[in-house]
């Protein structure tokens, strides 16, 4: 009986831990994304804009996403010069969609994300002191 219950506790915490995983790994949504741009007081058609610029980096990285098989890496200083020329077609677009006040929004925001990190319940600094 105590096999049995060790044994079931142990798949237990394994599941747990394998769907912990799971989450992690997802990338956000675009009403997620969305979110981000709640504070910048964006017109219907801005919105619209970046929503489907979204979508299409979405859609862009699925279909750009490698895809080789176990122990297969991609060649990294060619991914990271894509990703980097990408990330900065996707900036230019963001500031020929927004004012320059908002975009000025952004930059700050960005830079703020990328030096505290951002997560679902805010920036590192942030969690740590609760």
């Amino acid at each position: 009986m105590k096999k049995l219950l060790a044994a079931a506790g142990l798949f237990l915490a394994l599941t747990i831990n394998a769907q912990e995983r799971q989450d992690r790994a997802q990338r956000p949504i675009t009403e997620q994304q969305m979110k981000e741009f709640d504070n910048y007081n964006l017109s219907p058609a801005q919105k619209q804009k970046i929503q489907a610029l979204y979508k299409d980096r979405e859609a862009n990285f699925a279909k750009n996403a490698p895809r080789g098989g176990k122990g297969q890496r991609p060649n990294d200083a060619k991914m990271k010069a894509k990703f980097e020329k990408d990330r900065k077609d996707f900036d230019g677009r963001i500031q020929k969609i927004l004012s320059k006040d908002q975009y000025v929004k952004f930059q700050a925001n960005r830079k703020e994300h990328q030096q505290n990190g951002f997560k679902k319940d805010g920036p590192r600094s942030e969690r740590r002191k609760a």
